[in-house]
C-alpha cells in the first residue's frame, strides 16, 4: 500500500512537472529532407536524449560482445589462482606436519602455474622442505630482494652458509639482513658467532653490546657460548702480545660467566704479571661467589699472601661451609689446618654415635 502512495505520489510530481514545463515551452520548425517538421522545444529535447541513451546502451551491448573472450579469460584466470593458492595452503600445511617430501612434491608441480607473488611462498616452502646445499641457496637468493621476504632469506643463508664454514658469505648476508632490521637478536646472534670465526673481536664487541640492549635475557641464555669466544680473543691477542687487550677480553669473559675456570686462571695468571694481584682476588671472590667450588678456591690460595687462616676465614666468609662440607674439608686439609678438618668431621662424628 506505501509502494503504491508513493508511486502515485510520483507520477502526480511528474505531471505537475510536465505541465509546468510546457507553459514555458515554444514551437520548433525543422527543415529535414525537404519536410517541414513542427515540433516543440521540450519534445525535441526528450527525442534528443532518448536517443543518446539507446546508443549508449547499444554500444555498450557491442562492447559487451567484444570483451566477452577477455571476461572469459579473466574468469578462469581467477578460478585457476584460487586452485593454486588452495594446493600452496595444502603445501605449507604438510609442511606445519612435519610431511617435507609431501610439500615438496606439491610445491614443485605447482611451479609453472604460479605468478610473481605466489613465486615468492612457492621459493619460502621449497627453500624450508629442499634439503640440498646448493638449492636451498638459490630459493633464498630469490627472495633476498623481495620487500617482505629479505631479512629472513638473508637470515637464513647466513645461518646455512656459517654452518658449512663459509663465514664470508655469512657475514655479508647477515649484515644485509642487519642493515634492513637492527634489531633482530637472532641476526646478532648469528653475526657474534660469524665474527668470533672470523677473528673479528671489535665488531663481536658491538654486536654484544647490541644485544645487551635489545635482550638482557638472552644475553643470559647464551652467556656461556658467547663468554667462550671472549676467551677464545684474549688468546688470540695473547698470541699477538697484546696482554692488555687480552685481559680486557677476559674481564668481559667473567662478567658474563664469573665461574669459567679457564678464563680465571688466564686473567690470574696476566693479571700478576703486572703486578695487580688486588685485582686477581677480587675477581676470584666474585666467582667463588657465583660458584664455591675446589679450583676457584685453590685458585684464591694460591694467588693470596695472606696466611691460611685467612684465606679459610675469607672464603668461609663468602660461602657457608656447614652448606658445602666437602668443598671446605678439601680446603682445610690444601691449606693444612688440622683443626679445621676436626671441626668440620666433628657434626658428623657426633650424629654417628647417637
Amino acid at each position: 500500500m506505501i509502494r503504491f502512495l508513493i508511486l502515485c505520489v510520483v507520477f502526480f510530481l511528474l505531471y505537475l512537472g510536465f505541465s509546468a514545463i510546457t507553459e514555458y515551452d515554444s514551437s520548433l520548425e525543422v527543415s529535414l529532407l525537404g519536410y517541414q517538421l513542427e515540433t516543440t522545444m521540450f519534445t525535441s529535447s526528450a527525442v534528443f536524449i532518448a536517443a543518446q541513451l539507446i546508443l549508449m546502451i547499444v554500444l555498450k551491448f557491442i562492447f559487451l560482445v567484444f570483451d566477452i573472450p577477455t571476461l572469459l579469460k579473466k574468469k578462469w584466470h581467477k578460478r585457476k589462482l584460487v586452485k593454486v593458492n588452495k594446493r600452496l595452503l595444502n603445501s605449507l600445511a604438510q609442511l606445519l606436519m612435519g610431511n617435507r617430501q609431501q610439500s615438496l612434491k606439491i610445491t614443485n608441480s605447482l611451479v609453472s602455474d604460479l605468478d610473481d607473488d605466489n613465486k615468492d611462498v612457492a621459493n619460502l616452502l621449497l627453500s624450508e622442505t629442499e634439503t640440498g646445499f646448493d638449492k636451498r641457496i638459490s630459493y633464498l637468493r630469490n627472495l633476498i630482494d623481495k620487500k617482505h621476504y629479505s631479512v629472513y632469506a638473508a637470515k637464513e643463508l647466513a645461518k646455512i652458509f656459517y654452518q658449512n664454514n663459509h663465514h664470508k658469505q655469512a657475514e655479508e648476508c647477515a649484515l644485509k639482513g642487519f642493515n634492513e632490521d637492527d634489531t633482530d637478536t637472532e641476526l646478532m646472534l648469528i653475526l657474534i658467532r660469524v665474527y668470533s670465526s672470523l677473528n673479528l673481536w671489535p665488531k663481536l664487541v658491538f654486536i654484544v653490546s647490541k644485544l645487551q640492549r635489545a635482550d638482557v635475557e638472552l644475553l643470559e641464555k647464551h652467556s656461556t657460548e658467547i663468554a667462550g669466544y671472549y676467551y677464545a680473543a684474549a688468546k688470540f691477542y695473547l698470541q699477538s702480545g697484546a696482554d692488555s687487550d687480552a685481559i680486557k677480553y677476559l674481564e668481559s669473559a667473567l662478567e658474563l660467566k664469573p665461574d669459567y675456570v679457564e678464563a680465571l686462571s688466564l686473567f690470574a695468571e696476566l693479571s700478576n704479571n703486572v703486578g695487580n694481584t688486588a685485582s686477581t682476588l677480587k675477581v676470584l671472590k666474585a666467582a667463588f661467589a657465583a660458584k664455591p667450588c675446589f679450583e676457584i678456591a685453590r685458585m684464591f690460595a694460591d694467588n693470596s699472601k695472606s696466611s691460611e687462616d685467612v684465606i679459610y676465614g675469607m672464603l668461609a666468609g663468602i660461602a657457608d661451609p656447614s652448606k658445602y662440607p666437602a668443598l671446605f674439608l678439601a680446603m682445610a686439609a690444601y691449606l693444612g689446618l688440622i683443626e679445621k678438618i676436626k671441626t668440620i668431621k666433628e657434626p658428623k662424628l657426633i650424629t654417628h654415635d647417637n
